[in-house]
């Protein structure tokens, strides 16, 4: 009872700042912000010709941004993909840079290593398996004229081909979005997506940048986290029209690598939102398995199930409904019934095994 109780009133608050969080409109500002855009990479030659594209047609005074690729040891076409590039575009300014092979924690290095070159105001970081949006950084400058912003999340969204596990990987990702959205709306911040970032040079040095993060990935709740405990500014930019859409892994391994490698960075949390939220969601999913085969064994009561059931997919149903409607997704949620029964068995078994095994991420493989 406690359990549900708990999750009742998480899912609740969630979509309290939801509905707390207002769209952020686009205006035309005099004063510029200047940005360095950093993205790594690693074997994503089947997916830079899209971000590529999405990059050049960004709307922006080309003297006031610059784009810093950090090749990450690939061994394919990727390399040479981005020097075709940076040759066809020299009204653009761009840089590629080579991470270390030895590297740790290879993408905060990679981000590292292209910090230290930037020349610009504002960092703004991104993946190689993404396509941005026209307009991003002018909603970037905006929100930074208008709020003073220091570290700014946006939104990302998933490129779906309308199959099955896209589906259903979708909505799982939008559930995260949710939590994301209810933070920032309840000025609780405790999720992002390094897809869709921006911060201030400064600010990222005065907090030590990714200094001291032993973890392989996280530079961005990580690094959200050093910028709340030193008190800067920090916004989310609620509008559609700047987001970043990005592949979902394009099979079911892969997907289960990938959450296994997130849940994987939940023991290192320092803000308590997090880590209670991390908990609760892992419980409730954990006790709705359990009275469901418990039913099932007739070791539970069917009544205790149905209960629980209905209080589940009702909340899950209202927060992931809200925010498929800011993602314009609504049509995902007819995917739902199916895959709210299929979910919590995947939430526990990627947390289960996030505790008992190391994690893959690009080929390699590390230790937590």
């Amino acid at each position: 009872m406690f359990i549900s109780a708990s999750y009742a009133t998480l899912m609740l608050w969630l979509l309290y700042g939801i509905f707390k969080l207002k769209t952020f409109h686009l205006t035309e500002e005099t004063q510029k912000a200047s940005f360095s855009i950093c993205i790594p990479f690693r074997d994503e030659a089947e997916n830079l010709p899209q971000l590529l594209i999405s990059l050049e047609a960004i709307d922006y005074s080309t003297e006031l941004f610059e784009i810093i690729f950090i090749n990450d040891g690939s061994g394919d076409d990727s390399v040479k993909i981005v020097e075709e590039f940076i040759q066809q575009h020299p009204q653009l300014y761009m840089l590629l840079l080579h991470n270390s092979a030895k590297a740790i924690s290879p993408k905060k290095e990679a981000l590292s290593k292209a910090i230290q070159h930037s020349s610009k105001e504002y960092l703004v970081t991104t993946d190689a398996d993404c396509e941005v949006p026209k307009k991003w950084l002018l909603y970037f400058n905006a929100m930074i004229i208008q709020q003073k912003s220091e570290f700014i999340a946006g939104p990302v969204s998933y490129i779906s081909s309308g199959s099955f596990l896209d589906k259903f990987q979708t909505l799982d990702f939008l559930s995260l979005q949710a939590a994301t959205l209810g933070g920032f709306g309840n000025k609780e911040a405790f999720l992002c997506n390094g897809a869709n970032l921006c911060y201030k040079k400064d600010s990222f040095l005065e907090v030590n940048g990714f200094d001291n993060d032993k973890i392989a990935s996280g530079d961005d709740i990580f690094l959200l986290e050093k910028m709340q405990l030193n008190k800067k500014k920090i916004n989310y930019l609620s509008n559609v029209e700047a987001c970043v859409k990005t592949l979902p892994p394009q099979t079911f391994k892969a997907l289960l690598k990938q959450r296994i490698r997130w849940a994987s960075k939940t023991s290192a949390y320092k803000n308590k939102t997090s880590l209670l939220t991390a908990v609760i969601v892992f419980l409730a999913n954990l006790f709705f398995l359990i009275f469901f085969f418990g039913a099932i064994f007739q070791l539970l009561a069917w009544q205790a199930f149905i209960l629980l059931l209905i209080l589940k997919l009702n909340l899950d149903f209202f927060i992931l409904y809200k925010t498929a409607e800011f993602y314009e997704q609504p049509h995902l949620m007819k995917s739902y019934i199916p895959i709210a029964f299929l979910h919590p068995l995947f939430i526990v078994n990627s947390a289960f095994l996030s505790i008992l095994k190391s994690y893959e991420w690009k080929g390699r493989n590390f230790k937590k």
